[in-house]
């Protein structure tokens, strides 16, 4: 049975909210974007450890192996485990975060309470993840010490801690979301400039890694791409405004704005 308020707001995803079969698939959306943020995580953690190549040049590697991070290492070790949990802690911080600022009432107060936790847990990971890159790659530091855009992602991910945290204690939700906002962005410009421009790094092998100079497409795909993608960063732009004034405002159930989220 379909509400009144799915009927005036077609865009949500939430139609058939009555359906008992609601509660499993709230489930299913919860468990997947738990896995999505484990498994992007232990991406990124087999990118800067690195992944092996046999005598051939061929790629091949197991789901987990001795969980170490040397010789035949596998898919899950402790550096990668570390990473994916991390990046959890700090995507569900981010999403509570996010329901602060969109919801009122129970809701609101108990995100408010649990955004806390994972917040303090995930600056801590961040500080353990920082030692642990630097024993899986030593070379990190000291190639990421000579780039001022990584010190720039360093500087903006404190700062956006700093507004994420007064934020949270003043109960400014805006201000806090736009500092978790800060924080992915800070981190994901620290360490991606910090092993740029090797994209890809093989058995610790310099000789045999990718960088972002080897894998770039031809100069005449670069050039085509250089006219389209602005547009369609234009187009994206566009859309996200017109989401964000659509959908404004706090979801009330008792102004029966459940379509907004």
């Amino acid at each position: 049975m379909v509400s009144d308020s799915a009927r005036n707001f077609p865009g949500s995803w939430r139609p058939y909210q009555r359906s008992p079969l609601a509660g499993f698939w709230d489930f299913v959306f919860v468990f997947s974007n738990f896995l999505l943020a484990i498994l992007f995580g232990a991406a990124g953690g087999n990118l800067v450890r690195g992944v092996p190549l046999d005598a051939n040049g061929n790629f091949s590697m197991a789901f987990f192996s001795n969980f170490n991070v040397r010789g035949y290492v596998g898919l899950l070790d402790w550096y990668t485990v570390s990473i994916a949990l991390s990046r959890l802690v700090i995507l569900a911080a981010h999403g509570a975060t996010y329901l602060t600022l969109k919801t009122e009432g129970p809701v609101h107060d108990r995100s408010t309470m649990w955004g806390k936790v994972p917040l303090g847990g995930g600056c801590t990971a961040l500080s353990r993840n920082l030692g642990e890159s630097w024993v899986v790659r030593p070379d990190l530091p000291g190639h990421a010490i000579h780039h001022p855009f990584c010190w720039l992602g360093l500087l903006v991910a404190i700062v956006s801690i700093v507004m994420l945290i007064s934020g949270l204690s003043t109960h400014r939700e805006v201000r806090a979301f736009l500092g978790s906002n800060g924080l992915l962005v800070g981190l994901l410009a620290h360490r991606r400039r910090g092993y740029f421009p090797r994209d890809a790094l093989f058995d610790a092998s310099a000789e045999n890694s990718l960088t972002a100079y080897a894998v770039a497409a031809n100069p005449r795909a670069l050039h085509i791409a250089s006219i389209w993608w602005p547009m369609g960063f234009v187009l994206a732009i566009t859309y996200f405004v017109f989401i964000s004034l659509r959908y404004a405002g706090k979801v009330s159930l008792k102004r029966d704005t459940q379509g907004f989220y």
